[in-house]
């Protein structure tokens, strides 16, 4: 209290809050049942005027402070006083033996009144300092207060009872604790001395016999997976109870036990992840500076139903309206964006890899080129425990630093938030009314009878691919409700700004090699006309540089490709050979058909041949031209090589006529096999040789 203009006793705003209550002060103060003065905020003072209080509320006053003219006629001792904050230090970091803290709020995690020990001592302590202060100077007290020594007793112990002060109201007494308190020489024994007498509220002791075998029934009962219901738990204890002469509980009173161990029954009650989740620290963590520093992919059940058919066993065509797809993203955790995606029937590494390919083909699309990220999060769904299946190779390679997430423990990664509100506020504002609901628990499920009421007009599994391709879109451009602008702009804005974001850049050959598709099926064999195979059941004929045709005839390679972007392919023998072509272009055969640059192209083709024509002889006369100015005669080698041959023959004739004793009439060789050769030329004529 105070008084303002010199004669107008006023309550502090603090005092009439603590008495009245906010919601008291702003119904009062509107209908101008109080007369208030100030504004309050940086430092300013809200004073209400005690005489303008309803009756009512004045006496609650004069029953908190008795008469409040004379109280404040008091009030120059409370100026005295000092607060100490060595004291409230040492209060506020007190271990009790139970190896907890003291409590120092007013009031309890369920609004329930309850002491602040931390300020009830440390304000015992701070009058006991100005109490010993003078009362061993009576000078001072005579220059501060102008009054006796006997009345700054009646006046302190008046005050210390309308203060609610933890310390004796009879001035005797107070005098017997004053000269106790200042006997410990060390401050910490004073502040002990201050707090002993109450610590047995929080001792271990042994003053209270633990019933340790009712206590463990209570714990097996509640850590139960099958939750029981707290009046189930009271009913089946208080049964042992009765029996053997125990306490009884009542289900308020188990349902408090429940609480408060929550944190030692969640993991058998609720399950370990649900446990670890609520119960485990959560590490606080920057977002990325930039773009492509750190990317999240997960799954998600995508919550908008479809209508399919599809045959049953029995031939029987059956319609399904609730048909959801699986959808798998890839975000960057900078600001949440989607960078790629792709759905099925079910989670499955091909969908992984074509999400991954998607978030490669859309950065392309946005920047120009190919760019690969720093570090990449994932759970571990699909990894082998030592991560070095296909599936953790391919992570590897496509997002650098290869982090998953803990096996089941969601909190590290950002994706979990982004199928969070804003998401399903998206699914929720399409204009298909196909809607699933948030999840099954969800406060967000839809009514089901509207759902199953709707269902014959949900968009068929045709329209699929147009409806997500709309609603990636959405919540690509979108404006971020944090900044106002859409997180697509954002994103790259802040990608053009950062050399880290543009540092991993690749080109189209390892692009492929990293995310590209490897053609099922035998090799293809490089002929005349390029490459030609089946790729995702269209047959397609891709161009090859003429050199390669020229050099590598008969090769047998493989493909790799991007079902997307069937313009750009990989072909490798698994060697030397690897480059990167598109699909082959035919030639207009009439000039009319000519398109601009048509007739270069053409050109520049016969060009091409003619150079590989001319290689035809020229490559090998350079190959010949190693023989040079050397002595060997190919031509005679050659003619050596049928003498042999007849020398060969001789030697085997004289042989056989040593072995009959006289020259035999051997007859002419005939084959018993009829042998039979075509030939095509440019004449068409056949020609049949027989043997």
């Amino acid at each position: 209290m105070e008084y303002i203009n010199s004669n107008k006793l006023c309550l502090t705003y603090d005092e009439f809050i603590n008495l009245f209550g906010i919601e008291t002060y702003k119904s009062d103060k509107k209908r101008d049942l109080i007369v208030v003065h100030g504004i309050g905020g940086n430092g300013r003072k809200i004073l209400i005027e005690f005489e303008s209080l309803q009756p009512k509320r004045k006496e609650v006053v004069v029953k908190k402070y008795g008469n409040p003219y004379d109280y404040l006629a008091k009030q120059p001792i409370l100026d005295l006083i000092d607060w100490d904050y060595e004291a409230h230090s040492f209060y506020t970091n007190y271990i009790l033996p139970n190896g907890s803290k003291l409590p120092a709020t007013d009031k309890d995690a369920l609004g329930k009144d309850q002491i602040n020990y931390v300020d009830r001592y440390t304000k015992s302590v701070s009058w006991l300092n100005m109490l010993g202060k003078f009362t061993a100077d009576k000078r001072a007290l005579k220059q501060a207060l102008n009054i006796s020594v006997m009345e700054f007793w009646d006046v302190v112990s008046s005050l210390i009872s309308k203060q609610n002060i933890d310390l004796p109201t009879n001035a005797k007494r107070l005098k017997e604790k004053l000269r106790e308190f200042n006997s410990y020489a060390d401050a910490e024994d004073r502040y002990y001395f201050i707090m002993e007498k109450d610590l047995h509220r929080w001792s271990n002791g042994n003053s209270k016999k633990r019933d340790e075998e009712g206590e463990a029934l209570i714990f097996k009962m509640l850590s139960d997976d099958r939750n029981h219901d707290d009046t189930v738990i009271a009913a089946a204890y208080n049964k042992y109870a009765r029996e053997n002469g125990k306490k009884e509980y009542t289900a308020g009173a188990i349902g408090y036990i429940r609480r408060q161990n929550e944190h030692i029954l969640m993991s058998t009650r609720d399950g370990a992840k649900k446990a670890y989740n609520k119960l485990s620290k959560e590490i606080g963590r920057k977002r990325p500076s930039s773009p492509l520093l750190l990317i999240n992919g997960d799954d998600n059940n995508l919550d908008l139903f479809f209508t399919v058919r599809y045959k049953d066993k029995n031939g029987k065509t059956v319609r399904n309206n609730f048909y959801r797809p699986v959808l798998y993203v890839v975000i960057d955790t900078f600001n949440n964006y989607i960078l790629g995606y792709a759905y099925g029937d079910n989670s499955t590494h091909e969908l992984i890899y074509e999400a991954f390919r998607n978030a490669m083909n859309h950065i392309q699309e946005l920047t120009g080129g190919y760019y690969l990220a720093h570090q990449l999060q994932t759970d571990r769904w699909g990894l082998d425990v030592k991560m070095k299946n296909e599936l953790a190779d391919f992570y590897r390679k496509v997002g650098g630093k290869f982090t998953p997430q803990a096996h089941k423990v969601p909190q590290g990664k950002y994706i979990e938030a982004s199928f969070g509100v804003e998401w399903h506020q998206v699914l929720k504002a399409l204009p298909f009314n196909n809607y699933a609901g948030h999840n099954i628990k969800a406060k967000e499920d839809r009514n089901t009878d509207a759902v199953a009421e709707n269902a014959k007009n949900h968009p068929s599994i045709e329209q699929m691919p147009q409806i997500i391709e709309g609603f990636i879109n959405i919540m690509r451009t979108k404006a971020n409700p944090k900044t106002g602008v859409s997180r697509q702009i954002e994103w790259l804005k802040a990608f053009h700004e950062s050399e880290k974001s543009r540092k991993k850049h690749i080109d189209v050959a390892t692009k492929l090699s990293i995310v590209g598709k490897k053609r099922e099926g035998l090799p293809l064999t490089i002929t005349s006309k390029g490459i030609i195979g089946m790729f995702e059941g269209e047959k397609l004929r891709f161009d090859l540089p003429d050199e390669v045709i020229f050099n590598y005839n008969g090769a047998k390679v493989d493909v790799f490709y991007d079902p997307s972007r069937m313009d750009q392919v990989m072909i490798t023998d698994g060697k030397g050979l690897r480059f990167v072509t598109g699909q082959y272009e035919l030639m207009p055969s009439a000039i009319a058909d000519y398109e601009e640059g048509d007739a270069k192209r053409l050109h520049q083709a016969f060009d091409n041949k003619k150079k590989i024509s001319e290689k035809l002889t020229s490559v090998l006369q350079e190959k010949l031209a190693a023989l040079d100015g050397s002595n060997i005669d190919p031509e005679g080698l050659l003619q050596a090589g049928v003498m042999l041959k007849d020398i060969k023959n001789d030697n085997e004739a004289a042989y056989i006529q040593q072995l009959y004793g006289k020259k035999a009439e051997l007859p002419a060789p005939r084959s018993t096999v009829k042998i039979e050769a075509h030939y095509e030329d440019d004449s068409d004529d056949d020609v049949t040789n027989l043997y």
